[in-house]
């Protein structure tokens, strides 16, 4: 389509520091786990993979790892959104498409043992969100109108005090006249205490 013609073209993907939504998101430590854990797994492999290959002459340092995709899930109550768990996501880069029937079958059996709970968005790592998030994003909004999207940071930041953790929900900004989705940044909290 026109719309998606010209997102794809745009030079820069645009991200507001802040959302307007009001809603308050809490995320479990158990998401923070399998994020950390499915990068860990990922960079492991695609470490062991190139080991023996050998080095190219001049080459400083290792290619990046890939990064990882996955659905979040857990359950939103009036305003507040709670991030429990993650399922796996089925999603190939080089075409930028995503799985869904697959993505509904999981969450079909997951329903089975926590009826309340729903794909909630997904998460990814990098140091910030691409213009390639977007298409997921996209394809995202077939199985939940307004996901959000949970960026882990893997580099080590001796500075930071903070979790190198975003949360993003999308909102639509008129920019140069054109109706464009957007991320915007959210504010969340840790939660560390089940109900």
């Amino acid at each position: 389509t026109k719309r998606k013609r010209r997102r794809e073209n745009s030079s820069a993907l645009h991200v507001a520091s802040s959302s307007s939504s009001g809603l308050t998101f809490k995320l479990h430590p158990l998401v923070l786990l399998n994020i950390s854990h499915h990068n860990t797994r990922v960079k492991s492999q695609a470490t062991g993979s190139d080991a023996g290959a050998g080095t190219s002459a001049g080459a400083d340092s290792p290619p990046p790892p890939p990064r990882v995709f996955v659905c979040v899930i857990g359950v939103q109550r009036g305003r507040t959104v709670e991030i429990f768990n993650s399922v796996e996501l089925l999603y190939d880069p080089s075409t930028h498409s995503l799985d869904c029937a697959f993505l509904e079958k999981k969450q079909e059996l997951y329903k089975k043992v926590f009826p309340n709970f729903y794909i909630l968005g997904w998460y990814s790592t990098g140091s910030d969100a691409q213009e390639s998030d977007m298409n997921i994003h996209g394809a995202l909004m077939d199985i939940n109108e307004s996901p959000l999207y949970v960026l882990l940071n893997p580099s080590i930041n001796h500075a930071q005090k903070d979790l190198p953790i975003t949360i993003y929900e999308s909102e639509l900004h008129i920019i140069d006249g054109i109706p464009q989705l957007i991320f915007a940044q959210a504010s969340y909290t840790i939660e560390t205490v089940e109900e």
